[in-house]
């Protein structure tokens, strides 16, 4: 198994850079040929929808299409996918993919609630994301 950076994801969707999507696209045939597998990292993920929508301005519609199918290519492979899964559904009916993950990896963790003074992300998940917890003191 192998690992792929944010670079390496961003060559292999925007073929920005010529010689290196063909070197990309070389290793995934050849992981491919080779039943293999491509290990994405969370945080690359992460990086890799910032990038898209930051700096080559990719709409939710397109950065949507490609982390579909990335998790649905058997190539790649997750820390957490059902994590990852979550969180791409979610994504594409709004919200900022860093803190679906986020709040899906707490949950997964058992977090009984996520504190965050993000509203957003208290308006997503009420109840679960919030600002403060009652503190029992002995």
């Amino acid at each position: 198994m192998i690992a792929f950076d944010t670079n390496a994801l961003v060559r292999m969707l925007v073929e920005d850079d010529a010689a290196q999507a063909r070197t990309i696209k070389n290793i995934v045939s050849y992981i491919e040929d080779h039943s293999d597998r491509i290990i994405v990292p969370s945080e690359v993920l992460i990086e890799t929808v910032w990038v898209l929508e930051s700096v080559y301005h990719c709409t939710r519609a397109e950065v949507c299409n490609f982390l579909e199918t990335l998790v649905r290519t058997a190539t790649f492979a997750f820390e957490d996918p059902v994590v990852i899964r979550t969180a791409v559904s979610q994504y594409n009916q709004g919200g900022d993919f860093a803190d679906l993950v986020i709040v899906n990896k707490a949950k997964r963790l058992k977090a009984k609630q996520l504190i965050s003074f993000d509203k957003k992300l208290q308006k997503i998940f009420p109840g679960y994301v919030v600002e403060s917890v009652k503190i029992h003191e002995s």
